[in-house]
């Protein structure tokens, strides 16, 4: 992980003694569920549920007072299909990695075999930027990042993507698998880059092109590894950052420079809504 501004991250509940709903109280809808007026009593409620990092999970501790995307979805999910949205945020701030949740995924097994809309949010902590040894170079200790930017170029940045491919394919497949034959919406996540911007890091512009670099790669690998899995992928890298990938996030993200903001969440619905809600409505 990055050593300054990175994500304390990504996780299930379900790994978590004693941890119910991921979702803080505080920054949830009542009772955790999403209704339009236009609901048809008659019709069964739809589950959405979310699975992943601290991106999805929206703590008041990350941006106080934010209604989290997932929720603003489960909104407009239902308001889409007439019918009542039960969202079931089960992604939390444990510093979970793609690893370790392909390790628990059984846990999640119930969730998301009755689910009708599935979001994976995973995309953030497994980055080769946030590795031990960055594109195998040691961490600064007076800065707590990369001490040797050169490793990190196209090579290490093709190098990683393709390292972590096939957890991707086997995490979406085994996701799928849930649901396979029945009407579902599965979305996956790509990730933003909040190391470029940042005050804290303070990287010059070689630096910042360099991690533009490993996000490119990562981002393609992770939309292509959800679209050969029959996920769509949510690019909120380039919401963000630009079709270059160089801008960026400032008031999109909160005041740690890493979590969603009110705006950044309202950004990642926009974008989750823009995907269309087939095959549900």
């Amino acid at each position: 992980m990055r050593r300054i501004g990175w994500i304390v991250a990504v996780g299930v509940a379900a790994l978590v003694g004693g941890c119910g709903a991921a979702e803080d109280p505080a920054t949830s809808p009542s009772q955790s569920q999403s209704q339009s007026p236009a609901t048809s009593p008659a019709a069964p409620p739809l589950s959405l549920v979310a699975i992943g990092d601290s991106i999805p999970y929206n703590s008041k501790d990350d941006c106080p007072d934010c209604t989290a995307f997932v929720y603003q979805y489960g909104d407009a999910l239902a308001e889409a299909t007439g019918r009542k949205v039960e969202p079931n945020n089960l992604s939390d701030h444990t510093g979970l990695t793609l690893p370790r949740l392909l390790d628990n995924l059984d846990s999640l097994a119930k969730d998301l075999a009755t689910a009708d809309a599935i979001i994976v949010g995973i995309a953030h902590n497994s980055i080769e930027l946030g590795a031990d040894t960055p594109c195998g170079s040691a961490i600064d200790p007076a800065t707590g990042v990369v001490s040797d930017w050169s490793k990190v170029d196209q090579a290490c940045a093709t190098r990683s993507a393709a390292a972590s491919r096939p957890r991707f394919d086997e995490l979406f497949a085994k996701v799928a698998a849930q649901r396979a034959g029945k009407p579902t919406i599965l979305i996956a996540l790509n990730k933003y880059n909040d190391w470029v911007g940042s005050d804290t890091l303070n990287l010059s512009p070689d630096q910042a092109k360099r991690t533009v670099a490993i996000h490119d790669a990562w981002n393609a690998m992770i939309c292509d590894s959800a679209k050969a899995n029959k996920f769509s992928c949510a690019d909120i890298y380039h919401a963000f950052n630009g079709p270059t990938g160089e801008k960026p996030s400032g008031d999109l993200l909160a005041d740690d420079y890493t979590h969603p903001s009110q705006k950044g969440n309202d950004e990642i619905a926009r974008v989750l809504v823009d995907l269309g809600f087939a095959p549900l409505g």
